[in-house]
């Protein structure tokens, strides 16, 4: 479906092209090595970061697959060594630049300096800034607002299920420099504030880290124990719920539904670990957002651009809600 100049990608459309793409049994142009001789760089967040580890492979494998040649350099989420890392692939003078950057204001310089190197850029996962977004060629997004109003929606249906009349929130969230972040946060709070008996008592930075998540956890559940305790808890992807989870268990704070004063957790991302924990009961819900498929998008549109096409100023993958009612359709999906 067109909107304006944005494109929608349904996700079981990019489920095949995930397939496709990464198997290489097909190029841009219907054939393989569409893009012999074509060279891609690539600057996205650590490989300790599974989400990261798993787009960065597939889109790497994508791009191989139909000829070109990929250069993937990652920061922890650190501005500074994305523009080294931009430094760096610009000298090299690629056909594209695909970004996922740390903050999207701080690599417009990057930008500027690529486009005055004739190097077109495609900005990748989150929204880019209003500078950036004038100088990328396009954009292939994660529908971030439906994540962030899905992880809300999970929350609260949870903590009614689990007779919650009222109840505090925390959230712990990724890298907050990040316009995905931003855009998740924004429509979460929106959510919640239809339910006022549910209130959120601290947001922090967790920088998408599993082990930070699990120690912040702690110490909030800690905070809040004569506070009317937690009672719901955003981890803004699967791998940080999971942490939640266990730091609640090291605080000794029972976890899920079935729990009595059991905490409502959920997160995002759909990764392998969450979908294992919600069909174990102590995670509510998560979201897409499934690397591989947001991977295939970027690749869709990477090739075009190499091959000289127009595609979308902003193209989305269309994400999905899941909860234990559904989580079926999604094992498959969420695997890595």
């Amino acid at each position: 479906m067109w909107r304006r100049s944005t494109r929608w990608v349904p996700l079981a459309v990019l489920g095949v092209l995930a397939a496709v793409f990464v198997s290489g049994a097909i190029g841009a142009s219907g054939k393989t090595g569409a893009l012999d001789g074509k060279n891609v760089g690539v600057i996205i967040c650590t490989n300790q970061n599974p989400f990261c580890a798993a787009w960065a492979s597939s889109v790497k494998s994508g791009l191989e697959k139909q000829g070109a040649s990929v250069t993937v350099l990652s920061s922890v989420f650190d501005p500074a060594v994305d523009a080294q890392n931009m430094n760096r692939l610009i000298a090299d003078r690629p056909d594209l630049i695909i970004s996922v950057p740390a903050s999207a204001s701080a690599i417009v310089p990057s930008y500027i300096r690529a486009k005055s190197a004739g190097i077109p850029i495609l900005g990748a996962i989150g929204r880019q800034s209003a500078a950036g977004a004038k100088i990328v060629t396009a954009e292939a997004r994660t529908d971030d607002p439906a994540l962030g109003r899905y992880a809300a929606m999970n929350l609260v249906e949870g903590m009614k299920k689990a007779g919650y009349k009222t109840g505090n929130v925390i959230a712990l969230t990724g890298t907050a420099s990040q316009n995905n972040v931003t855009d998740r946060m924004a429509t979460f709070k929106a959510y919640m504030k239809k339910f006022p008996q549910y209130k959120i008592v601290s947001i922090q930075d967790t920088n998408w880290d599993q082990a930070t998540s699990a120690k912040v956890a702690q110490q909030l559940l800690s905070k809040y124990g004569s506070k009317g305790g937690i009672q719901g808890a955003y981890g803004m992807a699967d791998n940080m719920a999971i942490g939640i989870i266990q730091g609640a268990k090291q605080a000794g704070v029972p976890v899920g539904v079935s729990k009595k004063n059991g905490l409502i957790v959920t997160g995002s991302n759909c990764l392998a670990v969450g979908i294992k924990s919600i069909k174990a009961g102590v995670q509510y819900g998560t979201g897409t957002q499934a690397p591989q498929v947001e991977a295939a998008l970027a690749v869709k549109v990477a090739a075009q651009i190499l091959n000289g096409g127009k595609p979308p100023k902003v193209s989305y993958v269309k994400e999905s809600r899941i909860t234990k009612a559904n989580v079926a359709r999604f094992t498959k999906l969420c695997t890595f």
